[in-house]
């Protein structure tokens, strides 16, 4: 029985994971399309799994026996149709980085199947989703009658190559925002917020993009949920369609000469800020929490959420991190609640 095989390895998230689980104590066996990954497993004394995902029986052949899928391989809206069908044939519980609305509502759509088979489903488990589903919860247990609810996100860090070209690639297109429970269009920047969390201030502008308009729907039930993020100056100037031939000129000239992701610095000294306030119109429920910085917060919450399965810790069907409370984020290091 093999415990845990992160496809998507040989990525900069797949790398950091894979060090983290290590590190940790665990041993997962590491999968992914090309020969990079039997490199790494090889300075890691781990088992690789190299395989692609044009054969459904091959993949299917690969997850035989696997307790645990962990999906890095960026692109969900594809990878997510094919290793959760894998996943449902051989038993596999699955959980992916999705942090945008499409990818984690698409993951929704195979919530009776995975019931049936008895495996639990989670996409949103990085930083994107994680920690903000949790706050969310813990704001709409706080107030049970709460019909509002406003998520704000801040960084301090890099960038990796794959999470700049996803976010440029549609900076400037419409995205949601959900309305007495319907999610209904919205514009990337057509309000701004301010927030204070950790000392910290930060200028926030609406994120139409954020999983927690699907995620913290399903795992609140609040039907009113607005997202903002802290983004430089010039995401926000595309995010309004201006710039754009800036854009353009980095995704197709200057995106191979940026550095992978994070530095070992800001990997080290890199912050996150994460705030859910929850309302019913007449009293608020503020919820707030620093963490390490982006990429560390998500390999962090892949090792709790693996943790968690491997010992036994899972709902089947369609999970949101919310499941596991405070108390996921409890046995990570640098966490602070505000």
């Amino acid at each position: 029985m093999t415990e845990v095989l992160i496809y998507g390895s040989a990525g900069y998230t797949g790398r950091l994971c894979a060090e983290e689980f290590v590190s940790s104590g665990l041993r997962p066996v590491l999968g992914g399309r090309d020969g990079a990954v039997h490199a790494l497993a090889a300075r890691l004394d781990l088992k690789a799994a190299v395989f692609d995902l044009s054969d459904p029986r091959e993949i299917e052949r690969q997850l035989k026996g696997v307790r645990l899928l962990l999906n890095l391989s960026g692109q969900f809206l594809t990878t997510q149709k094919l290793l959760i069908e894998a996943c449902l044939a051989s038993g596999t519980h699955y959980v992916d980085l999705a942090g945008e609305v499409e990818d984690t509502s698409n993951a929704f759509t195979f919530d009776e199947r995975a019931r049936r088979a008895n495996i639990m489903i989670m996409p949103g488990a990085g930083f994107n989703v994680a920690p903000s589903d949790i706050a969310a919860g813990i704001a709409k247990n706080r107030l049970p009658d709460a019909n509002e609810l406003v998520i704000a996100l801040a960084t301090d860090g890099g960038v990796s190559r794959g999470t700049l070209k996803g976010m440029l690639s549609h900076i400037e297109h419409a995205g949601h925002r959900r309305v007495d429970g319907v999610l209904v269009a919205a514009r990337p920047a057509e309000t701004e917020l301010d927030f204070q969390v950790g000392g910290r201030r930060f200028r926030a502008v609406y994120d139409p993009w954020l999983g927690d308009l699907f995620t913290a729907g399903v795992s609140t039930g609040i039907p009113n949920i607005s997202t903002y993020s802290a983004f430089p100056w010039l995401a926000v100037a595309m995010m309004k369609g201006r710039l754009l031939w800036l854009r353009d000129l980095i995704l197709n000239h200057l995106l191979p000469l940026l550095p992978e992701g994070s530095s070992a610095r800001q990997l080290r000294h890199g912050r996150t800020y994460v705030l859910a306030v929850a309302s019913n119109g007449r009293v608020e429920e503020r919820v707030a929490l620093t963490g390490p910085e982006a990429y560390r917060f998500t390999v962090l919450c892949l090792r709790e959420i693996a943790r968690a399965v491997l010992s036994g810790k899972w709902s089947p069907g369609f999970q949101t991190p919310a499941l596991y409370g405070r108390e996921l984020l409890e046995g990570m290091e640098d966490v602070t609640w505000d």
